[in-house]
């Protein structure tokens, strides 16, 4: 056998393993569609977890351009969860603003102080806006508006996915 083949061998073994072992990490509870149906495991299986104490994950996915794919997927580490009324809601501490460069393809941070927060549910709503800290120092008129607009509340429908790590 020649090395090269031997190191194809050993890298598809190594990649197998470390496929095994992620895939063995976490164990999908709920996913949800973009229209908010859910399409895998149930609420209430998520919900007797969360009240069991486990570490849950939650995913969501943008279609940029509606058209049933997903563009862009997030994750984070569920850290303040509500039930309310058989639903989930997982409220996301603040970030730096980031924007996806779909071309190249990189997120990219944006150079500012603005930040995005976010509620995801498992009806499949985001309910998310930005905050700009210093938006009572800006003097400019026209940008000032701007960012009062961003920091509106946006809503919309995403792909979400809740899982519990083992």
């Amino acid at each position: 056998m020649t090395s090269r083949i031997l190191n194809r061998l050993i890298l598809l073994v190594i990649l197998m393993a470390t496929n095994i072992s992620i895939g063995q990490n976490s164990e999908i509870l709920l996913k949800t569609d973009f229209d908010g149906n859910v399409v895998e495991g149930s609420i209430q299986n998520l919900i007797d977890n969360i009240r069991a104490g486990e570490k849950i994950r939650v995913g969501w996915n943008l279609d940029f351009d509606n058209d049933g794919k997903v563009d862009l997927e997030h994750w984070i580490d569920a850290n303040f969860l509500s039930i309310l009324n058989g639903h989930v809601f997982n409220q996301i501490e603040p970030i730096y603003a980031q924007g996806p460069n779909i071309e190249l393809p990189q997120i990219q941070i944006r150079n500012s102080n603005l930040m995005w927060t976010a509620i995801v549910g498992t009806n499949g709503k985001l309910i998310s806006r930005f905050i700009k800290p210093d938006l009572v120092n800006i003097t400019d008129e026209n940008q000032k508006k701007q960012m009062e607009l961003m920091t509106q509340i946006n809503e919309e429908l995403v792909e979400t996915i809740w899982s519990k790590l083992k």
